[in-house]
């Protein structure tokens, strides 16, 4: 059978012992002879068969614990003495049974569940083992044992309380009030919201009020742990209130951000802002209009959840000055290209000094200015005039210098080739035409001429290179788009004389 150890027998006890590392079947046969007085008065003779095969982990015996090691699963209960040992062994379609056995003060308990309860008699360190699919005989099944050490130490209880100052805000003092029945809480770790603390009595201070949730774990010196949970109410008024602007000299009309820069404070405080001129807001920070010149006193109270109460009062914070009010007219009202020289007349009030910008074309500083526009498009026209005290107001008018086409066709021509009046074409200012065409119909509805180039006109022949058309009257037809994209349609009659 070979092994290692070696399989052998011992010749005083008689146990086989040894791992066998060759496979196969093998019987063994014992010899026994006993002796009395040095005499032999019996000898019996076994026979044993050995099965030496492979055998594949199947099961593994596991449970939930504290800790483990390589050889021992550490179970511990603090303050607890009924236990609940969760079985985690797999695999379990080949677990046929399990087996528990609890060493309690010399006394065996024993379980066959697959977990286990058990309630020990006191604080202690006691032994116990959990074997899978014990004494099942047969070579398709196998077994293990998992070996467990179980502490029941002392309950540990977490408790703390705290003082503050609930109007002031400062720090909250905590104190902890942490017991064990293994002697004196040895680790804290406090949960603030934004923070933590590792010592036994702390205090901190929050960033801002609310209902804070706080949190202690206490632990002993047998590791036991224990948490509470408790909510501090911490709504205190700010110590200083602080806002911005901390002055503020405007011009009329005046719009102001005050932001409230107080801590700590929060949504659920009530907030009265009164800001001299009237006028009252209940937001943290507000925004406010002062309509009219004058100085203003700015007053802020702050009222907590649970009714505490601060103000303060800002003289003089606010100073209003006077502004002038900007205008102007134009004419012509509606120029062009050809009518692009455009005057300005100033209509502000309280003004002492004016300037003007005509887009990026110019700019000018009299008080009633002319401005020639060399192009057509539309231009924003600006007016910034200023007050004696300094405050500024501005006006602004779009100015439009429209294009022009002055296109002209005369009502009768002589091609006669005398050189005067031969041909039939448009006339005047057409730049900026667009899409142009002209045709001629006769009153038969023939058209006679067609042409796209507004340079070209009809020379009295068909299609300008054909017969002479006969002298009468004929309709036009002039079709065009302006150079803002305007479709124009003109017609009317011309007389052919030869």
């Amino acid at each position: 059978m070979g092994g290692n150890p070696i399989v052998h027998i011992d010749p005083v006890t008689g146990i086989i012992d040894g791992s066998p590392n060759v496979l196969g079947q093998f019987v063994v046969g014992v010899c026994v002879k006993e002796f009395r007085n040095g005499e032999l008065i019996s000898t019996l003779r076994r026979d044993f068969q050995f099965n030496v095969t492979t055998c594949e982990v199947a099961v593994n015996a596991d449970i939930k614990a504290t800790s483990r090691t390589a050889t021992e699963y550490n179970v511990t209960s603090c303050g607890d003495f009924t236990i609940n040992f969760e079985n985690l062994s797999t695999d379990v379609r080949f677990i046929q049974n399990y087996y528990w056995e609890f060493d309690i003060n010399g006394k065996k308990e024993i379980r066959t569940t697959r977990n286990a309860t058990v309630t020990f008699p006191g604080v202690g360190e006691y032994s116990a083992i959990m074997i899978l699919n014990k004494d099942i005989p047969g070579l398709s099944t196998c077994s293990d044992t998992a070996r467990i050490k179980v502490n029941v130490f002392p309950d540990i209880k977490a408790d703390f309380t705290y003082e503050y100052d609930t109007c002031v805000a400062g720090p909250v003092q905590f104190f902890d009030k942490s017991v064990s029945g293994a002697g004196p809480v040895q680790k804290w770790t406090w949960r603030f919201e934004d923070s933590q603390a590792n010592t036994k009595d702390p205090n901190h201070l929050f960033k801002q009020p609310g209902d804070k949730r706080v949190l202690l774990v206490a632990e002993d010196a047998n590791k036991c742990r224990d948490s509470i949970l408790q909510t501090v109410e911490w709504y205190p008024v700010p110590p200083l209130i602080i806002i911005e602007p901390s002055t503020f000299i405007g011009c009329k009309p005046a719009n102001i951000f005050f932001n409230n820069l107080s801590k700590p404070i929060d949504e659920s405080y009530t907030v009265n802002w009164t800001f001299g001129d009237g006028n009252t807001a209940n937001t943290i920070s507000p925004t406010h209009i002062y309509e009219n010149i004058g100085t203003y006193s700015v007053n802020l109270e702050i009222i907590s959840p649970i009714g505490c109460k601060t103000s303060k009062n800002f003289p003089d914070l606010i100073r209003i000055v006077p502004s002038p009010q900007a205008g102007f007219d134009f004419t012509p009202e509606e120029p062009t290209i050809f009518n692009n020289t455009v005057s300005f007349t100033d209509k502000s009030v309280d003004a002492v000094s004016w300037l003007w910008t005509f887009s990026d074309e110019g700019a000018a500083f009299v008080r009633n200015p002319q401005f020639t526009f060399r192009d057509t498009g539309i231009y924003e026209v600006r007016q910034i005039v200023l007050h004696q005290s300094g405050c500024t107001d501005t006006a602004t008018a779009l100015i439009d210098i429209r294009p022009v086409i002055n296109a002209f066709l005369p009502n009768a021509f002589t091609p006669d080739n005398n050189g005067l009046n031969e041909v039939f074409k448009v006339v005047g200012i057409f730049d900026g035409m667009r899409d142009f065409r002209l045709s001629i119909w006769s009153r038969w509805g023939e058209k006679i001429f067609e042409t796209d180039d507004v340079s070209t006109g009809w020379n009295g022949q068909i299609n300008n290179t054909g017969a002479a058309a006969p002298p009468g009257v004929y309709l036009w037809l002039m079709e065009y788009l302006t150079p803002r994209g305007e479709r124009k349609t003109e017609k009317g009659h011309l007389t052919l004389i030869r």
